[in-house]
This record gives C-alpha cells, sequence and structure tokens, in this order.
C-alpha cells in the first residue's frame, strides 16, 4: 500500500469513526427525548386530566402553575424544560382547537445563545496589523515613481477592492479574482453606481436570484473610484507569461512576500475581517455595527437581482390591457382542464387512519407483512371512495414504490413523507395551483424541518413523488434544476417594488371593470398597507374594524381571531398606519374604513372584505395572485409576487434608517417620502429607545430578531454600506491620480471633467438594460371615488326605513339627494307592482313584509357568495349589453310573486331570449323548469326548444279533455345548498331568491320611473299598497 492510499484508507476510517459517534449520539438524545415527552405528559395529565372538562379561569391558573412546578422539580437542565414546556403549549394548542377551551397557551419558550463577539481582542491585534500594512502599501502606491509588473497592478487592484472599496468578504474577493482571471468580468451601472454581479458559489448563503431558471447566490459588488482606476491599469497591461495566484496562495499573493508581524492574519477570510477596522476608519465613514458584519459576510443579506435593480433608475411600466381582477391562472404544461372535476376538492380527515393501517397489520396476524399485501391494502383504499387529487398522487405513488422497495423502506418513506405532504394537500389544491407557488411550497415545508438529514431525507422522496407526479400529468414541472441542487439551501425572493411601480399598480386597479369602486378602494387598501407598514396577506385578512384604532396614528392590533391564527409569537404587535402613509394613500384608507363603518357598524367585521358580507374574508389566493401577475406586467419581471410589498416595507425602512436624506433625495424611487415624514417615522417605530434601530425593524416586521429581517427582507445592504464606504475622503495630487488610473493629464485641463464619467466610459461600462421596452411614465394618481354599490344602497334603504331623516342620510353615507330621491322613488314603484289576480297582491312582499321596502337578506354563505360572483359578471357585461338587460330585468320584476318561485314565462320565445341573455353570468345547470299545461301544449316544440339542457319538473298538469292552450314556464334559480338542504329537511327540491334579491335591488339603483313597461291589467292598477309615511324629498307615486 503507497503513501497514498494508506493517507486515503486513514481518512476514511476516521470518517466512518466521527459519522458513527455522530449517530450515535443522535440515537441517544432521541431517547432521552422519547422519554421526557412521556415524563411531560403523565405530568400535564396530572394537572388536566380531562379536556373535555373545561376548567374555570382561576381553576386553569393554579392547574397550570401546579404543571410549571412539577417540571421545577422533576426536570434539571434548561435544555429538557423547555422542551417539556413547549410540548404543554403544544397541548394546550391542541385543546383550544379540538374541546373549545377558552385560554391562550402562553408562547413557546425559545433560547438564544449570545452571538460571538467580533471586536475581541485577537480580532484587535489582527486589525492594527492590517491597518498598518493597508498604510505602508497605499503610501508606496501613491509614491511609486517606476512602472509596476503585472503581478503589482494586480495586487493593488485587489487590495483596492478589500480596503477602498469595502468588500471585506472572502467569498467576494474570490468570485471577483475568478471572473478577472477568465475574463468574465462585466461591469455595468445605473445612476453612475458601477458595480459587477458576481456569482457566490456556496451552500452556506442563501440563493437571491433566479437566472435561466437556475437559483443562484449574486452578489452586487459596487466599486469605489479608485479601485475603478485600479482596474483600467490592470485591463491595459501586458498579461502575457504571468500566471495568476491560486486560490489558496491568495492571502499570501496580498501579502506581497513581504515579512509581516506575528498578530498578522494567515488565511484569507482573517485578514478580509480584520480590513474591515480599516475601511469604517476612513474619514466621513460612519458603518453601523450590522453593517461592518454584513461587509464581512457574518450577518447574512441578499440584494436584489440585477433586473430589478434597473429599475430605481428606469422606472417605466409597460401599458396593460387586461382590466379583469377575476383572472384563474392556468398552468399550460400540463391538461388540467378536467383535474378539478375529476377528484374531491378536499382532503378526507380519516383519510391518515385509513393509510396508515396499510402499513401495519393486526398483531393476530402471523404472516410477515410484505411489499405485496401492502400494495393490495393499498389498491383497496384507492377504489373506496373518491379521494382528493393530492391523496390520490400519495396513494398511487406508494402501489408504484410498492413494486421495487421492501416493506421496512415504504414503512421508512411513509414515516417521512406522509404526514408532511398531506398538510400540503390542505393547504392548497392541486389541481389549480402553479409551478411557481408549487415550488414556494415545497420549500417552505422543507424549511420547517429543523435537522438536516431529516431534511435530505425528506426531499428525496419528495422529489421522487413529484416526478411521479408530473410523469402522470397531475402537477405542473418545477424548475428544472430545483431539485439538482441542494434542496437544502434556503432561497431569499430577494426584489423590492419601486415607488413609480406601485403607483401603476394602483392606477392599473382604478381600471378594473369587474370591480366596483368601493371594491377597488379595498384593494388599493389592501396593497398600500402592505406596502407601507408590512403587514402579511394573512394578517390583513383576519383584520378586524376593532383592530385599527381611531387616532391619528392608527395603531394596528395584530392578534389572533376566528378568521386567523398569527404565523409566530412574534408577530403579536402593534404597527403604526397612517405616519407611513403618503397623502393620496392616507385618504384612500380613510375613505375605505369610513365606507365599511357605515356599512357595517359591528366592530368585530372584518376590515377588508369583497362583496356583500362583511363577515366573509377575501380570497387570498386571488388577491396574490392579481397582484402579482400584474407587477410581472408591468415590470416585465417575473419574480415579482404579493410578499414583495412587504420586502419593499423593510427594505425602505433600513434606507430610512442608515441613509442621510440628501442621499435619499438622491433617488427618489426608492423613496417618496419627504425629509419631515421620515423623520416622524424612524421617532414612531423606534421611540425613545436606546436599542439599536434593526431591533425597532423587526419588531415592526413580526420578527424575533433582526437576523430573519437581514437574512430574508433586507435588500439594500449593499447599496448602502457602498454609498456610506464611498464617503471616504481621499486626498490626491492630480500625479497620483493620473498614476492610479483615473484619469489623464490631458482629461484634467478640462473644467468640466468628471473622474468617474472618464472611467464608465473607458471601461466600456454599459447601462443596466431594462426589462421594459417602450414603456410609459406613471406621472398622475387616479383617486378613486366611491360609488353607489348595491350594498350601500341596501343600507341606506335600511336606515330609511328606521326613520333616519334623508338629510342625515345624505351627510352620513356621502351620496346625492338626487340619487336617494332616485331609489326611493323606485322602490315604492316596485313595490307597487301587483299579480294578475281577481284579488291583486303584492308581487314582492308577503303581508309580514308589507310595510317595507327592501327584499329580504340573504342568509347564506352560499347565497352571499353567489351574489357576489353574479354582481361582478353583470357589471362587465352591463356596459355592452344595457338595452337587452334593461328589458329582461323588467321582465323578470313584471313576473315574478311571492306566493311562487321561480318566473313565470307563457311565451317560449321569451324563455329563450332571457336564458341566453343571462348566459354569462348563469349556466343552464343552474336553471330548473317548472313547466304548466304542456300536454296540451300548441307550441310544444318551442317550449322543448327553450328548454334544452335545462333540468325540468312537471307543474300543473292539462286536462285530457280540454282545449289546445299555449302552455307555460316558471323559471327557478337552484339554490347552492339544495343538496344539503333536502337531506337535512326532506325537501323535494330547493330554490334560491338569490336572483330575485339581484333583479330587486338593480331596479331600486338603475330604472327611470315610468318607463319600465307593466302589463296591460298592471297599468289599470298601479296603485301602492300600504305606503308608508312620505318624508322629505320623497315624491308619492300615483
Amino acid at each position: 500500500m503507497n503513501i497514498l492510499s494508506k493517507l486515503v484508507w486513514g481518512i476514511s476510517v476516521k470518517n466512518v469513526g466521527v459519522n458513527a459517534r455522530e449517530e450515535s449520539r443522535s440515537k441517544k438524545r432521541n431517547k432521552e427525548i422519547e422519554l421526557l415527552i412521556q415524563h411531560a405528559t403523565e405530568l400535564f395529565k396530572k394537572s388536566f386530566p380531562n379536556p373535555k372538562n373545561i376548567p374555570s379561569k382561576q381553576d386553569f391558573e393554579s392547574r397550570w402553575q401546579r404543571f410549571l412546578d412539577s417540571c421545577d422539580k422533576t426536570i434539571g437542565t434548561k435544555k429538557n424544560y423547555r422542551l417539556a414546556f413547549n410540548y404543554a403549549v403544544k397541548t394546550l394548542k391542541q385543546y383550544k382547537e379540538n374541546y373549545g377551551w377558552p385560554y391562550s397557551p402562553p408562547s413557546y419558550l425559545v433560547s438564544h445563545k449570545e452571538p460571538q463577539q467580533l471586536r475581541t481582542k485577537s480580532w484587535l491585534n489582527q486589525a492594527w496589523a492590517v491597518n498598518d500594512f493597508y498604510q505602508h502599501w497605499f503610501n508606496n502606491l501613491l509614491c511609486s515613481s517606476t512602472p509596476q509588473s503585472t503581478k503589482e497592478i494586480y495586487r493593488n487592484l485587489l487590495l483596492s477592492l478589500v480596503f477602498h472599496s469595502g468588500h471585506c468578504f472572502d467569498k467576494v474577493i474570490l468570485s471577483f479574482h475568478h471572473q478577472l482571471t477568465n475574463d468574465s468580468l462585466i461591469l455595468h451601472h445605473w445612476s453612475k453606481h458601477v458595480f459587477s454581479a458576481l456569482e457566490l458559489t456556496t451552500t452556506q448563503l442563501n440563493t437571491n436570484c433566479k437566472i435561466n431558471g437556475e437559483k443562484k447566490t449574486i452578489q452586487t459588488c459596487y466599486l469605489h473610484p479608485i479601485t475603478l482606476g485600479l482596474l483600467r491599469r490592470w485591463l491595459k497591461c501586458n498579461k502575457n507569461g504571468w500566471t495568476p495566484p491560486s486560490e489558496k496562495k491568495l492571502c499570501h499573493f496580498l501579502k506581497g512576500g513581504e515579512t509581516q508581524s506575528d498578530n498578522f492574519p494567515n488565511t484569507l477570510k482573517s485578514f478580509c475581517q480584520a480590513a474591515i477596522y480599516t475601511t469604517e476608519h476612513f474619514d466621513s465613514v460612519e458603518l453601523s455595527q450590522a453593517l461592518v458584519e454584513y461587509r464581512i459576510g457574518k450577518i447574512k443579506s441578499y440584494g436584489i437581482g440585477p433586473d430589478n435593480l434597473a429599475r430605481i433608475s428606469q422606472p417605466k411600466v409597460n401599458e396593460l390591457n387586461h382590466f379583469e381582477f377575476d383572472v384563474t391562472a392556468t398552468n399550460t404544461s400540463r391538461p388540467q382542464s378536467n383535474l378539478a372535476a375529476a377528484f374531491k376538492p378536499a382532503c378526507d380527515q380519516h383519510f391518515f387512519t385509513k393509510f396508515k393501517a396499510c402499513f401495519y397489520q393486526d398483531k393476530t396476524q402471523t404472516k410477515k407483512l410484505t411489499s405485496n399485501t401492502i400494495r393490495f391494502e393499498l389498491n383497496t383504499l384507492l377504489t373506496q371512495q373518491k379521494w382528493s387529487l393530492g391523496e390520490r398522487i400519495l396513494l398511487k405513488w406508494f402501489i408504484h414504490k410498492s413494486h421495487s422497495c421492501a416493506s421496512s423502506t415504504l414503512k421508512q418513506y411513509h414515516a417521512s413523507l406522509t404526514r408532511r405532504w398531506l398538510h400540503l394537500c390542505q393547504d392548497c389544491d392541486f389541481s389549480q395551483i402553479d409551478a411557481e407557488s408549487l415550488e414556494h411550497i415545497y420549500e417552505a415545508t422543507i424549511d420547517k424541518i429543523e435537522k438536516k438529514h431529516s431534511q435530505e431525507y425528506f426531499a428525496k422522496r419528495l422529489k421522487d413523488l413529484h416526478s411521479f407526479s408530473v410523469f402522470n400529468g397531475y402537477l405542473p414541472e418545477i424548475s428544472v434544476h430545483y431539485f439538482h441542487q441542494d434542496v437544502t439551501q434556503r432561497h431569499t425572493r430577494a426584489g423590492f417594488i419601486d415607488e413609480d411601480l406601485f403607483l401603476a399598480l394602483l392606477n392599473h386597479v382604478d381600471k378594473l371593470n369587474d370591480l366596483g369602486n368601493d371594491e377597488k378602494g379595498c384593494l388599493k387598501s389592501l396593497c398600500i398597507i402592505s406596502y407601507r407598514c408590512g403587514l402579511r396577506l394573512s394578517e390583513l385578512m383576519k383584520l378586524q374594524l376593532k383592530n385599527i384604532e381611531v387616532s391619528d396614528i392608527g395603531w394596528i392590533n395584530i392578534r389572533d381571531n376566528k378568521y386567523g391564527s398569527n404565523k409566530t409569537a412574534s408577530s403579536l404587535r402593534k404597527v403604526p398606519l397612517y405616519p407611513l402613509l403618503l397623502e393620496h394613500e392616507s385618504d384612500i384608507i380613510k375613505q375605505h374604513l369610513s365606507q365599511k363603518k357605515l356599512l357595517s357598524k359591528a366592530p368585530a367585521s372584518l376590515a377588508f372584505s369583497f362583496g356583500q358580507n362583511p363577515y366573509q374574508p377575501f380570497d387570498t389566493f386571488q388577491v396574490s395572485a392579481f397582484v402579482g401577475n400584474t407587477l410581472k406586467a408591468l415590470s416585465g419581471l417575473q419574480h415579482f409576487v404579493f410578499h414583495h410589498l412587504r420586502h419593499s416595507c423593510f427594505s425602505r425602512l433600513q434606507l430610512i434608517f442608515e441613509l442621510d436624506n440628501q442621499e435619499l433625495s438622491n433617488i427618489p424611487n426608492l423613496c417618496a417620502y419627504s425629509t419631515q415624514q421620515m423623520e416622524s417615522i424612524k421617532e414612531v417605530i423606534k421611540g425613545r429607545s436606546l436599542q439599536n434601530g434593526y431591533f425597532a425593524i423587526a419588531a415592526f416586521a413580526g420578527h424575533e430578531s433582526p437576523e430573519m429581517t437581514f437574512s430574508y427582507y433586507f435588500h439594500f445592504s449593499d447599496l448602502i454600506s457602498y454609498l456610506k464606504i464611498k464617503r471616504a475622503e481621499f486626498t490626491l495630487t492630480t500625479k497620483q491620480k493620473i498614476m492610479i488610473g483615473m484619469t489623464t493629464k490631458y482629461q484634467i485641463k478640462d473644467p468640466k471633467h468628471n473622474h468617474l464619467d472618464y472611467l464608465i466610459k473607458k471601461l466600456n461600462v454599459m447601462v443596466l438594460p431594462s426589462t421594459v421596452k417602450n414603456g410609459v411614465t406613471v406621472d398622475h394618481i387616479h383617486q378613486t371615488v366611491s360609488n353607489n354599490s348595491l350594498t350601500l344602497c341596501y343600507r341606506v334603504l335600511e336606515e330609511y326605513q328606521k326613520g333616519v331623516s334623508l338629510k342625515e342620510i345624505t351627510h352620513q353615507y356621502h351620496i346625492k339627494q338626487k340619487d336617494l330621491d332616485k331609489w326611493l322613488a323606485n322602490a315604492h314603484f316596485i313595490k307597487s307592482l301587483q299579480t294578475n289576480t281577481a284579488i291583486p297582491q303584492s308581487r314582492h312582499f308577503t303581508k309580514a313584509r308589507e310595510h317595507l321596502l327592501l327584499p329580504a337578506k340573504l342568509t347564506s354563505n352560499g347565497e352571499n357568495q353567489l351574489i357576489n360572483k353574479l354582481i361582478v359578471k353583470l357589471r362587465s357585461e352591463y356596459k355592452t349589453n344595457k338595452t337587452v338587460l334593461s328589458d329582461m330585468l323588467a321582465y323578470a320584476l313584471n313576473n315574478t310573486s311571492v306566493s311562487k318561485s321561480g318566473i313565470y314565462f307563457n311565451d317560449p320565445k321569451k324563455l329563450k331570449i332571457f336564458i341566453e341573455t343571462f348566459s354569462f353570468m348563469i349556466p343552464k345547470s343552474s336553471w330548473r323548469a317548472i313547466t304548466l299545461y304542456h300536454q296540451n301544449s300548441i307550441v310544444l316544440n318551442e317550449w322543448e326548444s327553450a328548454l334544452k339542457s335545462i333540468r325540468k319538473r312537471q307543474g300543473k298538469k292539462s286536462k285530457s279533455k280540454s282545449k289546445l292552450a299555449q302552455g307555460a314556464v316558471r323559471l327557478e334559480f337552484i339554490s347552492p345548498n339544495e343538496e344539503k338542504l333536502k337531506k337535512q329537511h326532506g325537501y323535494k327540491k330547493y330554490s334560491t331568491h338569490t336572483l330575485q334579491y339581484l333583479f330587486h335591488m338593480m331596479g331600486i339603483m338603475m330604472l327611470k320611473n315610468n318607463t319600465m313597461p307593466k302589463n296591460t291589467q298592471q297599468q289599470k292598477t298601479n296603485t301602492i299598497i300600504n305606503p308608508p309615511r312620505v318624508r322629505n324629498a320623497l315624491v308619492r307615486l300615483v
């Protein structure tokens, strides 16, 4: 055995031993945790023996204290105590959810290690040694009179990159060195800020950009003018015969071969970390400790990609030609038209129990469990009922794996994958999800797993399962590089929405055709609060009116409620609202909130909702999809999602806290605040606290520590630190400037000469290209004016029915007197419509409601959701088909009756026109026709043609000896809850008055009085039945 073989053998044996010891320790700790959980369970059950018996508040507190005392006495280490305590908190949360306990459990215990200090004695000794080295090197560089060799020029360039440009992270230096020696260094600039986008190839850092579908870590390396001058000299020098130093010898190369003091660093990493001391002590440079540690790579923060960066100086946007909010994103890579209908939409709550039983056999069985047995059980389960798409994928995949895996392997797969996959099924609809959303969900699931080896094992199973699903056409393909990289490497979705792009988003919302102005105001308010205050979409969804304080600041309380829970314990916070808004944004928010409070005065109603029901949360997926798609279309950048509004808020706050007002005013597209408002924002967020501002921002964001905010939300740490380092003052003579390549003796004579412009020209630095071609400038603000919505109309007439004066109504609800007069006149007119029977009866009001002006409210959530959809569709169609829709509306109001369901038709042609007119919003499957006297109808074929594909039910029959007649139909709108109500109450059928409600309210708002056609008999007896007392401007109709 030669020396090399012995060495390799020795290393492999050593690795085997290390791995064995790690595995042994892991098994031992897992056993300890298992015993500790058993002990904690016993202590908890001793204090709370029966979860079904809910204790009183006093009893609960005493029992909880008893549990804590027991833990203090029986558990030794802090680590074990924390584990037992957190187990009890988790159990209490389960009791709250399953048994309705009214007590909120305390927050989980979290321990933090003291962060390792940078400025230790050892580091200071190294920093002083490196500072002496810098002074000696830079003085020699400026005083040198002899031509320098290629080696010296290259060394000078790298040292300037470290000291003058402030790049003290060894990974950045190595990447710059690699690109420079391979002639692949590309320079760009925006607003004359010159940089190179460097790729850092290490799994220790998050990825932050997607390039050609592949996730990469891109560092924006800004360059100081001195560094640019030395780079120009390097590019001009003769490199023939020169060999660049290897990465391992780069530190020795930078030393220059000179003997240094004992304290001088021996590695590139320690040399760079010590060099930051010199950089931060340049005149006029003021780097906070956080930025110092960011520059040396100790604090991780990730900038935006070059394409996003280009928007800061080139803010034009694309013109859009789609103006619909209700847009369903589809994936063209798979046939998904039949997926939603082919599978049950939700997961079965008993599926996991049934699925788990397939991997374990009854103890009475003596035969060994085999993969064939498991496959048989899974096939049986597959055919038992109609499963959701996610459940079916899981079943099919395990059946597929059972052909090649042993039973023990299948059990391991089940233990690692099943629960997590079923959680995914609960969180998303696989039949509708797109590739980007699916990839994001995969990442979030992997991130939740704490242990690295568990992450890797699960990720490999997930890769196999996803590939199987794509092959069978169940799921969309995701990035081809996603599973080929280290899937445990986290990804920071770096993105910043500039001021002009956000303004374009608000303007686009104003142009939507399928939303009313109140709904537009709601959607804009959601975007504004997320963009300015950093609230998550889930937090906005559950926000109630009572959570927004009525004050000049407008504090928003982020609390758990029945609509949702906070993401983490740190999410429990108060956020200021109005100090962070621009003037026009404040007007939009105030207008929306005042309108909400007028329409629903209950403080528990939601602050943001679309449609009729103020207690129905909005669809977060729909809002997120619309905002994300709009931002992508406006900017041409495909990485934007709704959550980048939140990213932009915290990145902007970092700019405000770190940069001078003058520096920010030079880049107006980053921040639109005035100097006075920025000072006000800093005061309201930080207050009088002496703590670092980064902790205040982290608390504002709902993060446990600034580490999370830096890693995922601060995207301008590179720019801020560069601008601060660029403040450094270097007194250089003309000769020195020429010598280091910043200018020439000819250029220096020009009084208009600018060193930076000259370097940009000589180095062929390209302007950062924008993704927007032939875009438009955003230079105006659309202000949404509240219009008269159906909800507002109903609320106003309710107030009128209660006896509120017309003057007070118009003032309180901000509506015009003429609009109110019109509504009241139309309401009385519709109320006056009567049947053509011998004893005329009101068509729209029963005896019990004859004193009212409005139709009965919709009661079920299903009906409220249905009418919201109908209004959206009707709103966009009405503009192009106004005449026909008005005629059909008039017909419906004249041919309905409270004594019979549906709309009466005695002419098949009229029926056909009616069904076709409303086909854009009501499919034929939602109609039911009650046929009347069709046996002897002379137009039976015409009735059959009109009712084609519509469910029919026989009503009154013709007598056998009766004469031929026309026949008739009552057209009913089937209730969305019909099947449920039929089972609960034994009904044979159940129609809904949703359509009559919509027609009635449309009539009140839209009819021009005395122009609606009426039946001949109706015209003769058009008198008001029991008219209410007429007040103020109401003109009585006779």
